[in-house]
C-alpha cells in the first residue's frame, strides 16, 4: 500500500474516498474504540459521477455535502480504483524494507508504462511463495493524476493514513474466508479483479482488465455466451493457485458483479467450471445504506483498512 503518514490522531472518526473511472464514492464511519476486530458505525455512503478526470473537485463536492464530520480532523483514506493504478509482482530488491519503496520507481520502469518521473508506487508481501522466491505485490500510481487529490484531501484533514489499492481495500471484505475461494469482483468500467483467499488472506490478486465490460452485458449477450470469459478467468486464477502455488483445491467462486443479470452469470459458471457459485454479500454494518451492486465495495473495505492502518500507526508510535 502507498502510506502518507502524518501525525498521532485520537480521532475514531474515518472518510474513506474511492476513486474509480467515472465516479467518487465517501464512506463516513466512526469506530467506538482501538479494537480492529471490531465493526465500525457507518453514517454516510455516497458517490458522486467525474467528469473529465476531475477526482479532487468531485471530492471536494462530496465533502461539503458533509462538511459537518470533517471539523475534528477525521482520519482519511485513498482507494485506488484499478483503472487508476498498476499492479505488479516482482522479486523484492536486495535492499533495506525502508528503502524498498524509493527503489520501486527504477525497478518498475520496464514493466509499467509510466516513466520514472511520475511513478509513486508501494508495495505489499505476497503471501504465498514459490521455493526459492521472494515475491512482493508492486503498486504503481501515476504522480500527475494524485497530486490534485492529495492537495484537496489535505485541505479537509491532516490526518491522512493511507493511499490504498482496490485489491487491498477489498480484501477486508474476505478476512472471514478460511476455505479456498475465488472471489470475482468487478463494477461499472473498471477492470476486474479475480482473487484467491485462503485462512482470511488474499493469496493470489490478478487485474483483469478484458473483464471491464462484464457488468454492463445485456441479458441477451449473456445468454450467447458473453459471460465465459469470466468462467476463463476463473478457472486460471484456480489453476495458478492449485498447481503453481501447489495449494489446496477450490471448491467455490464468490461473484461480486454490478449486474442486474445474476442468474446468467451463475449459470455460465455452473455449467463451465463445475464449482459452487454464490454472490457476495455486504458485512451486517454496511447493509442498510450499501450501493447493492457492489460498487461501494472497495470504499467500504477502505473504512476497515483505515481502522487497520491506524492501529498499525499506533505500534510504531
Amino acid at each position: 500500500m502507498i502510506r502518507l503518514w502524518r501525525a498521532k490522531h485520537n480521532n475514531r472518526l474515518v472518510l474513506t474516498y474511492a476513486l474509480a473511472s467515472g465516479f467518487v464514492s465517501l464512506a463516513i464511519a466512526e469506530y467506538a474504540d482501538d479494537d480492529t476486530s471490531h465493526a465500525p458505525a457507518l453514517i454516510v455512503s455516497d458517490h458522486l459521477e467525474v467528469a473529465d478526470g476531475n477526482w479532487a473537485l468531485a471530492i471536494k463536492t462530496l465533502t461539503a455535502k458533509y462538511a459537518r464530520y470533517t471539523k475534528t480532523n477525521p482520519a482519511v483514506v485513498l482507494v485506488l480504483g484499478p483503472s487508476l493504478y498498476q499492479s505488479v509482482q516482482l522479486e523484492r530488491p536486495n535492499l533495506p524494507a525502508e528503502e524498498i519503496s524509493q527503489a520501486l520507481r527504477f525497478n518498475l520502469r520496464d514493466l509499467v508504462t509510466l516513466p520514472p518521473a511520475d511513478i509513486i508506487a508501494d508495495y505489499y508481501d505476497a503471501p504465498v511463495q514459490l521455493a526459492g522466491q521472494d515475491k512482493i505485490n508492486a503498486i504503481v500510481a501515476d504522480k500527475k493524476i494524485l497530486e490534485p487529490v492529495l492537495t484537496e484531501l489535505h485541505s479537509i484533514s491532516e490526518n491522512i493514513v493511507g493511499i490504498v489499492s482496490e485489491e487491498q481495500a477489498i480484501a477486508q471484505l474476505f478476512s472471514e474466508q478460511q476455505d479456498p475461494i475465488v472471489i470475482a469482483y468487478q463494477h461499472d468500467l473498471e477492470p476486474a479483479l479475480l482473487q484467491v483467499y485462503q485462512q482470511g488472506k488474499l493469496q493470489v490478486n490478478r487485474v483483469v482488465r478484458s473483464l471491464e465490460q462484464l457488468s454492463q452485458l445485456s441479458a441477451d449477450e449473456i445468454q450467447l455466451g458473453g459471460a465465459a470469459p469470466l468462467s476463463v478467468e476463473v478457472q486460471r486464477s484456480a489453476d495458478y493457485f492449485e498447481r503453481q502455488l501447489r495449494q489446496r483445491p477450490i471448491r467455490e467462486v464468490v461473484v461480486a458483479v454490478g449486474t442486474k443479470h445474476r442468474q446468467g452469470i451463475t449459470q455460465q459458471l455452473d455449467e463451465d467450471l463445475g464449482l459452487t457459485s454464490r454472490w457476495a454479500e455486504y458485512p451486517m454494518w454496511a447493509q442498510e445504506l450499501a450501493a447493492g451492486d457492489f460498487s461501494d465495495f472497495p470504499v467500504l473495505g477502505g473504512v476497515l483498512l483505515a481502522q487497520v492502518l491506524r492501529a498499525s500507526k499506533a505500534e510504531v508510535a
